[in-house]
């Protein structure tokens, strides 16, 4: 994982609404709003407690209830207890006791419970924006590697290895601190992830399911984003125009890109085209041929070949999992 992802982080600003405390989601449709197998995600308003600056706490229920659900906050859930499937953006993952995610803004998830089991769902969640200390806190010079922490986090962190064995206890005991330790204690884990290998943090959604820009970052790789953003859904997108926009010469521009996404040109055009497919498999009734020119590929064959490649599953696996 390279500081790159930087680049694909909208901060977004917003206050703070209310929050009830409890297992289930805080927020449903109206009895008046059709029921539908489309997965569409869940807005939920989140607010810390008074005299708080960031919401944390330890959930112990039957089972994990909250739907498809997104949030402005960043959160990092801990499974103290329990299994079952994490979605995560267009991600889809198994997860058991220990799994450990890092959460950025407005990224959709849910995590699902397997119904035959006789574990409890136990996990420790903490909610907090990025600007709970002030605007101007993550701007800092000492901040910036939590600031880049929380940009790669706009795909979804697991976090594993060493790194979350490390981790375990300190996030168990945050939900029991108050006051000034409760506060260091988040900096501390949130310092300690910004120190942790690459290795240690694995990104879990794909670059489709992103904000893209931030108008604070550099202009010439805004171009060239904003461009795949716009135009990823057409044939006609291409890396030379990439390159034109960027002011560089092709293989200027293929060596620039590569080394702020990690990625080929191509390679990155491709996972934010499979990603907005994912998008339309679980938010429309198009089938996979109308799926796939929508995302602009330009053959069916190219699209399941770049789908399964991504996904390890077909298009239609893909809807079957998420309707299950």
């Amino acid at each position: 994982m390279t500081e790159a992802d930087t680049f694909l982080f909208m901060l977004i600003l917003r206050l703070p609404q209310p929050r009830q405390n409890q297992c289930t989601p805080l927020y449903f449709p109206p009895p008046s709003e059709p029921k539908s197998s489309l997965m569409r995600a869940l807005f939920e308003k989140v607010t810390p407690p008074a005299q708080e600056s960031f919401f944390c706490k330890e959930f112990l229920c039957p089972r994990f209830e909250s739907p498809w659900h997104f949030h402005p906050e960043c959160e990092l859930t801990l499974i103290v207890e329990s299994s079952g499937r994490r979605f995560v953006g267009d991600h889809i993952a198994t997860f058991q006791e220990g799994d450990l995610v890092l959460l950025g803004p407005d990224l959709p998830h849910f995590w699902y419970s397997e119904p035959a089991t006789d574990q409890r769902a136990h996990s420790v969640v903490t909610l907090f924006r990025l600007d709970f200390l002030g605007a101007e806190f993550l701007g800092k010079a000492e901040l910036g590697p939590i600031r880049r922490l929380l940009a790669k986090a706009a795909r979804g962190l697991q976090i594993t290895g060493l790194t979350q064995k490390k981790l375990l206890a300190p996030i168990r005991k945050l939900p029991r601190l108050s006051g000034m330790p409760r506060l260091l204690g988040l900096l501390s884990v949130l310092d300690a992830l910004a120190r942790a290998p690459g290795r240690d943090l694995q990104p879990l959604s794909s670059a489709g399911f992103i904000p893209l820009l931030d108008p604070l970052d550099e202009p010439r790789m805004n171009r060239v984003l904003g461009y795949i953003n716009r135009e990823f859904g057409a044939c006609h997108l291409n890396q030379p125009e990439a390159a034109r926009l960027a002011n560089l010469t092709p293989a200027a521009f293929s060596r620039f890109f590569k080394r702020k996404t990690g990625k080929s040109f191509s390679t990155f055009v491709n996972e934010v085209r499979v990603g907005h497919a994912c998008k339309l498999l679980l938010e429309s009734e198009l089938n996979s041929t109308e799926i796939c020119f929508a995302s602009g590929f330009g053959n069916v064959s190219n699209f399941n070949r770049r789908f399964r490649k991504l996904k390890e599953t077909t298009p239609s696996e893909y809807r079957r999992e998420w309707r299950r």
